[in-house]
């Protein structure tokens, strides 16, 4: 047991606020997902039902804004955290049960995982996104109360105290959550680099196409929730823009293409360091396998015509034995890819994406301009 736990990177175990969900009896996600949703959501809604009774309920509930960062996002958020951390620990454990490590790198993969693990689960990351979360809290104080806030959050000229606890609670909470998760990702993109510098075993003909390493690119499809959380909170601003000023078919497509392409990356370049790795495995299999078959190829061509076209005074008399089986080396290099990221595995996280943003899309634009519009996105 103790092998296969040093296999996993469990980079959602540990840390101070884990540590301290366990405390409280929130160490289920499921149940602590619903705690925060309440804290964030049913709260407020709590307290302008109180406060201004139906009226104020009304504007709450017709705030997309609040339904996306308040309600979804936290629950999302939170269980997004175990799909996220077993497509993760994975792929870590099939680097090194294959094992896809070579022997003189193990000890450098190992201590970059041991790093790994403190990094995930250390005081200052999480008490820098506490800050973070507080000074976005901060930010968004001005525009809720003295700017372009929601009715709800402002009642007779000062702020509601349903818009006090959104701000200082809902939408900490919620930024606490989100720079965590993107903290994690940072620390899984250094993970890579590490392993990235590291020797690994790949074979040019893996069937994968890839090296070896084409399972990588799978994990990409554990941060669905994840994305879907991201996405409907920015849906809901594109939302709140669509219902106070026109916004053409042609913009609102090139917003959803920019959405892609940033999601794109994000999941794409933490795979950029084994993917030189991959790409220098390319490299060297087509240039050796060439030189072999160019040997091989000129040998027979001395054969058929008693001499090279162009003959090589210094060619060295070439031994048949030595051609091995390099041509189908040669053909398996010119099919690797070095990306890892397909267009197969990444719409585990671009449908997710784009999914509130069409459902927005379809509140404001009429079916016959979001048809083309969902096409050309889907063919990106």
């Amino acid at each position: 047991m103790a092998g296969a736990e040093d296999d996993r990177l469990r980079i959602m175990h540990g840390g101070p606020f884990y540590k301290l969900m366990g405390r409280l009896g929130l160490g289920r996600r499921g149940w602590r997902a619903f705690v925060l949703a309440s804290l964030c959501w049913t709260v407020p809604m709590v307290l302008l039902l109180a406060a201004r009774g139906g009226y104020g309920a009304g504007l709450f509930l017709h705030d997309w804004g609040a339904w996306a960062k308040f309600l979804v996002a936290p629950v999302l958020l939170t269980l997004a955290e175990k799909p996220i951390g077993l497509s993760l620990d994975k792929c870590v454990s099939l680097l090194l049960r294959i094992p896809l490590i070579a022997g003189q790198s193990v000890p450098d993969t190992r201590k970059a995982l041991r790093d790994a693990r403190a990094r995930a689960t250390g005081l200052l990351p999480e008490l820098a996104c506490l800050l973070v979360a507080m000074g976005a809290s901060a930010f968004t104080a001005s525009n809720f109360f003295y700017g372009t806030g929601p009715a709800w959050a402002v009642f007779d000229g000062g702020p509601s105290l349903a818009g006090i606890w959104s701000v200082s609670v809902s939408n900490t909470l919620y930024w606490f959550l989100l720079t965590r998760l993107v903290w994690k990702h940072v620390v899984w993109w250094r993970l890579l680099s590490a392993i990235g510098g590291c020797h690994l075993r790949l074979a040019v003909t893996h069937p994968d196409g890839h090296g070896g390493l084409g399972f990588l690119g799978s994990y990409p499809a554990g941060s669905a929730l994840f994305t879907l959380a991201t996405s409907s909170v920015l849906a809901a601003g594109v939302g709140h823009v669509m219902g106070h000023q026109t916004v053409t078919p042609t913009l609102f497509t090139s917003v959803c293409a920019g959405w892609l392409v940033i999601v794109a990356l994000y999941f794409a370049l933490p795979l950029v360091p084994v993917e030189f790795q991959v790409a220098r495995l390319k490299r060297k299999a087509m240039q050796l396998s060439l030189a072999k078959l160019t040997d091989a190829e000129r040998a027979a061509e001395r054969k058929a015509l008693g001499e090279n076209v162009f003959e090589d005074e210094a060619e060295r008399e070439f031994q048949g034995s030595e051609s091995g089986d390099a041509k189908p080396v040669y053909l398996a290099s010119m099919k690797t890819s070095a990306l890892l990221v397909s267009k197969a595995n990444i719409l585990h996280v671009l449908f997710p994406a784009l999914l509130p943003l069409m459902l927005v899309g379809a509140s404001y634009l009429p079916y016959s301009e979001l048809g083309p519009i969902v096409k050309r996105l889907l063919f990106l």
